[in-house]
């Protein structure tokens, strides 16, 4: 007797996932860290340095502003050696999970074909496949909170072992809290409350049997915490209400981060869906007729909260969208089905939309593609941006063709399969623009500067903002602390750094009396801030080392010499 149903499923989920993976692999080493995972590719190599895993330091000054998993993954990656951008690993394994948990939630919701479309579904949105190959701790929270609906979905279903998969959901919360604080409690809080309350009422509560629940996440989340609290007085009130209530309302100190605008964070998460939510409004249908299962509930819910949750946050950003992309995979698979059986319709309506839009798409890129790389300023210094745009031109165009002629005669089936493989083709293109503008956005062409002119000993000065972490890329490429020059705007320590300010700085006119001196002194300046002329920068005289977009590289008159 041949395997059942399910177990192929099963299977073809797990070979899936392994070939997305295996993908998203492909060039990852390619591009320098960018800012935002400079800071924790530094955090990990510090910790390998110093031998010190609780608390985390970046340019020998404490981090803490976020829970240290992240850090201690790449650190794991970092200690095997080879090329240090392999740590994006973590964020590709994170992906792989991702995949199949949403899979095999959506196979127990709908059944293992809407399983499987959700993972294709999901692997070829813009955001996640961008995402996995990102160094930060938001694919981790995904992760997290996939596997965990997925346990509970589990220990309610289940004829046994609900204790096991009861404890398999708290111990996914606890592992996302170790990555991203409160908030997988959060996002998971209305999904988890509809399914319970819906079904059970308010015993429904005790169901979740909260006893074991702060057993297993006292003991994953707790040790690291009360450790890293103990050595580091201020610690506990700044994670509890600067990091997450403050920040909430905009008003955490430092203010190191600006919010987008509500328009900027939904066409974000338009971007990041696409093209898979233009089939979300088709799946409204589904919560109208899947009976009285909460459960149906769900993936509805677990899209709307992150979004709802960060459209009343003025502090949001905009890759915060990210953990409702499993969501719209789940939902947009039951139209995508719908289309490959063939059915008639508003499905089908929709997908000639979308080719008309990638046919327009891809003319506009053929045309203008060239003109529209003209405005960026740095163009001579990203050549391989210049052959993309009418490479993405033509797969949109020849897509778009192939989209709309299977659409009109009625292929659906060859429809589905021609929209799955242009989106893939175009995001390739996508990564490989990741790829070409990293000189502009990494910090390992500055530090390869710096070394190759004046070593690795030279007195480098950074012009930190108030964000002044994003040291932490210089650092990790120089394999070094260097000094920071204070932000413009003053600089309010979070209470972990009450008392431990003193000398984490230099101003303005310590850095002109070092400028002046007889030995070499380098000035980076403010990536997030554009000078188009160095002099207003540093004292004369100067010389220009390099620059790399907003990073002006410039050494004082020892450096000349």
């Amino acid at each position: 007797m041949g395997p059942s149903q399910p177990a192929r499923a099963l299977a073809a989920t797990f070979s899936i996932a392994a070939a997305c993976a295996f993908l998203y692999c492909l060039g990852l080493a390619r591009a320098g860290f960018y800012d935002n995972e400079g800071r924790f590719a530094e955090v990990a190599r510090q910790m390998l340095v110093r031998g010190e895993f609780v608390t985390p330091y970046l340019n020998g000054i404490p981090f803490l502003n976020k829970p240290p998993l992240t850090a201690y993954l790449a650190a794991a990656v970092l200690s095997f050696g080879g090329a240090p951008e392999w740590a994006r690993v973590v964020s590709v394994a994170a992906a792989a999970v991702t995949l199949v948990a949403t899979a095999c939630l959506g196979a127990r919701l709908y059944g293992p074909a809407h399983g499987l479309a959700a993972l294709v579904l999901l692997a070829t949105s813009a955001g996640f496949v961008l995402e996995a190959r990102t160094l930060r701790p938001d694919g981790l929270l995904v992760a997290a909170m996939a596997v965990a609906l997925l346990c509970l979905w589990h220990a309610e279903h289940g004829a046994r072992a609900r204790t096991a998969w009861l404890v398999g959901f708290y111990a996914a919360i606890g592992v996302g809290m170790l990555a991203k604080g409160l908030l997988p409690l959060v996002l998971l809080g209305p999904p988890v409350a509809a399914v319970m309350l819906g079904t059970y009422g308010l015993s429904g509560v005790w169901r979740l049997r909260p006893g074991l629940g702060c057993a297993v996440l006292a003991a994953i989340v707790l040790p690291w915490h009360v450790l890293v609290a103990w050595r580091n007085p201020g610690f506990a009130w700044d994670f509890m209400v600067n990091q997450h209530l403050l920040f909430a309302f905009d008003k955490k100190e430092p203010r190191d981060s600006e919010g987008v605008s509500l328009a900027v964070f939904a066409g974000a998460f338009v971007a990041r869906a696409a093209p898979w939510i233009a089939l979300l409004p088709l799946a409204v249908r589904r919560a109208r007729g899947g009976g009285v299962d909460p459960w149906r509930l769900v993936p509805w819910l677990w899209m709307l909260t992150p979004l709802g949750l960060f459209a009343l946050t003025p502090s949001r950003l905009e890759h915060y969208s990210l953990p409702a992309l499993p969501a719209v995979a789940l939902l947009a698979a039951g139209p995508a089905l719908a289309l490959a059986r063939g059915e008639r319709g508003a499905v089908r309506g929709v997908v000639l939309l979308l080719a008309l839009t990638a046919v327009a798409g891809g003319l506009a890129l053929l045309v203008r593609g060239s003109q529209l790389l003209e405005a960026i300023p740095w163009l001579e210094e990203t050549p391989g941006l210049v052959p993309l745009p009418p490479i993405a031109g033509g797969i949109l165009l020849a897509g778009g063709a192939a989209i709309g002629a299977a659409a009109l005669v009625r292929r659906g089936r060859l429809a589905l399969a021609a929209l799955v493989a242009t989106t893939a083709a175009f995001e390739a293109v996508v990564v490989a623009g990741t790829v070409a503008v990293a000189p502009l956005l990494s910090w390992k062409g500055v530090a390869g500067a710096i070394v190759s002119r004046v070593g690795r000993d030279a007195e480098i000065v950074f012009e930190a903002p108030v964000e002044y972490q994003l040291v932490g890329g210089l650092d990790f490429y120089l394999q070094r602390d260097v000094t920071l020059l204070e932000p413009a705007g003053g600089f309010v320590p979070p209470t972990y750094l009450e008392g431990r300010v003193e000398g984490m700085f230099i101003d303005r006119m310590e850095l002109e009396r070092r400028w002046q001196e007889a030995a070499p002194v380098v000035f980076v300046s403010d990536p997030t801030r554009r000078r188009d002329r160095p002099e207003e920068l540093v004292p004369e005289p100067f010389v220009v080392l390099a620059r790399f977009g907003n990073r002006w590289v410039l050494g004082n008159a020892a450096v000349a010499r």
